[in-house]
């Protein structure tokens, strides 16, 4: 049963469109952050703090990139 549904997600994949786009930079951006500064913080402690905020500034950095990119695209157009 279970190995069925695995073998559904890779030859029918659900469409996913609009802000679950988006939702799905969050977790990207959370994972990368996580193992980035585990590998640099000296101090365990300061993982989440560290994580959360270089996932903040990957996200807005992503959207802002994005913005003038559709920004740039509407004046050329």
């Amino acid at each position: 049963m279970l190995a069925q549904m695995f073998n559904d997600l890779f030859f029918k994949p659900i469409p996913v469109t609009g802000a679950g786009r988006l939702g799905m930079l969050v977790p990207l951006a959370l994972s990368i952050s996580l193992v980035y500064k585990t590998m640099r913080c000296q101090r365990i402690s300061q993982i989440p703090i560290a994580a959360l905020y270089l996932c903040f500034l990957i996200v807005s950095g992503m959207l802002l990139i994005g913005a003038g990119l559709f920004a740039m695209f509407r004046l050329l157009a």
